[in-house]
């Protein structure tokens, strides 16, 4: 049995205690914040509950990787798989992104006549390279590679993944080239999916950016409540396991002792542990550890250092229900008002009066901006920024919902700067990495640090993005102590 800390109650720390504490270690869970989730979690705000972040599930069918941790651990989650996943709105095009693959294809091509068969033969060879991937990421191989048990596991499936050696150093872009899409409405729809999932448009990793592509015909999920009760559930179960979890306990500095590690929180209490694992960005973990230990790391993660993420700026809102007619949950706005282009807009479900009472909804509504694009040292600057961004998407809200800026009932921005505040994330960077060939599958960012006994767990480490990677990163974590998954 080992004295495990763990940093951070996202989606990922929490599957780390959960699995850990199942298996019998001595588990401490800190969350410097005052609800579980992280960019999962939740905030109320009177009658409503508003996600802050990611809200659309995956990873919940069969075999799923959200399935997989929550049978091992016989955890009953309900959620309510989604015919149609979201609608996305193109200049002149309202696309509806349906779970059943051939029945999305054959919309598209109706949507884009003139490119029918390229995107046709597009789609084809999405399809032929993702049927090659999944058998190698079944097994869910740590990447980068680095013992010979990761090794085994890449090695098995080498025969079956020979075909997609031609696709390691190739872009989505590359195969929209080549199919004389690039360029077209349909690049930017392309570009909208990708962004969302690999934080990066058509220059995504072919072989990752097929997988993306892809995952939505698996099945996508309305989680009620929202993708924060996955976290609670989890958390839990690893307090019924014996886990010691708590709220409010900010971690300020991890330094290595000649017993392990020495971790102090924002008050000076102590706690000695025999690992620690970073459920927080890499930056957020080089920021924490001691001097002796940072050498280390930027070795570790030297490539990463050189990347830029993206931030984001979030608007929540509780509306009546009588002004919205379209009543998809989830939908995808291009507009060029917007940095990146477009954003995301999440809808609570009829009936979910975890959200909202009767007669009233929630929405969350999101869109990608560069980091160091809001004065966060000029607060004058900043709450003009915030008011700027907050008209553009009340401008937004009322062409999808007539009335919204007469009869929203909340109205709630949120900058870059929130997400510095309430998830330790620096500089409010979230969803990791861009998915690039250069960066990604064997470059990516590894959760063993360098440091024995020290791990980073979450969206900037192999696989990256959503709470599907963010759990990956944890199983592979749990692993490391011995967890069968």
């Amino acid at each position: 049995m080992k004295r495990i800390a763990i940093i951070g109650g996202g989606i990922a720390g929490v599957t780390a205690a959960a699995l850990l504490a199942r298996h019998g270690h001595d588990i401490t869970l800190c969350e410097g914040s005052r609800e579980w989730g992280g960019s999962a979690g939740k905030f109320t705000r009177k009658d409503f509950t508003y996600p802050v972040g990611a809200t659309l599930g995956m990873g919940f069918e069969s075999g799923g990787i959200h399935e997989r941790v929550l049978r091992h651990l016989q955890i009953d989650q309900p959620v309510e798989r989604l015919e149609t996943v979201m609608t996305i709105k193109l200049p002149g095009h309202d696309i509806l992104y349906y779970r059943d693959r051939e029945r999305f294809i054959r919309h598209l091509k109706k949507q884009f006549r003139d490119q029918a068969n390229s995107i046709q033969d597009f789609f084809d060879e999405v399809d032929r390279i993702q049927r090659h991937v999944r058998p190698l990421m079944q097994a869910l191989p740590a990447l980068p590679l680095k013992t010979w048990d990761d090794a085994r596991m890449v090695v098995k499936e080498t025969k079956a993944s020979l075909p997609l050696l031609p696709y390691l150093t190739r872009t989505i872009g590359d195969m929209l080239r080549k199919h004389q899409l690039d360029g077209t409405i349909f690049t930017q729809l392309i570009d909208g999916i990708l962004l969302d999932s690999m934080q990066t448009g058509k220059e995504a990793s072919a072989l990752l950016g097929a997988v993306a592509l892809s995952i939505y015909h698996d099945g996508a999920y309305y989680v009620p409540g929202g993708l924060y009760r996955v976290a609670e559930r989890l958390k839990a179960s690893a307090e019924a396991d014996g886990a010691t979890v708590l709220l409010g306990r900010k971690i300020t500095s991890v330094r290595k002792t000649a017993d392990g590690f020495l971790l102090e929180d924002r008050r000076g209490r102590l706690l000695l542990a025999d690992a620690v694992i970073g459920a927080v960005p890499i930056e957020a973990v080089q920021q924490l550890v001691s001097p002796s230990l940072r050498p280390v790391l930027r070795r570790t993660y030297k490539r990463q250092g050189g990347l830029s993420q993206w931030a984001t700026f979030t608007y929540y809102a509780a509306i009546p229900e009588a002004i919205i007619q379209d009543d998809q949950a989830f939908r995808q706005i291009h507009d060029p008002m917007l940095p990146s282009g477009h954003a995301f807009i999440s809808l609570s479900r009829p009936g979910d009066l975890n959200r909202a009472p009767i007669g009233c909804r929630t929405l969350t509504m999101s869109c990608h901006i560069p980091i160091g694009r809001f004065a966060r040292d000029d607060r004058a600057q900043y709450d003009r920024q915030v008011k700027a961004m907050q008209e553009t998407f009340e401008t937004i809200l009322e062409r999808e919902f007539p009335g919204f800026k007469d009869q929203a009932i909340e109205r709630h921005p949120g900058g870059p700067g929130a997400w510095v505040r309430y998830t330790s994330r620096p500089d409010g960077g979230v969803g990791g990495y861009p998915q690039l060939p250069s960066t990604s599958l064997f470059r990516a960012a590894s959760f063993r640090t360098g440091v024995p006994g020290l791990y980073i767990i979450g969206d900037t480490v192999f696989p990256g993005a959503g709470t599907i990677g963010a759990t990956t990163s944890a199983i592979h974590v749990a692993r490391e102590f011995g967890v069968k998954i």
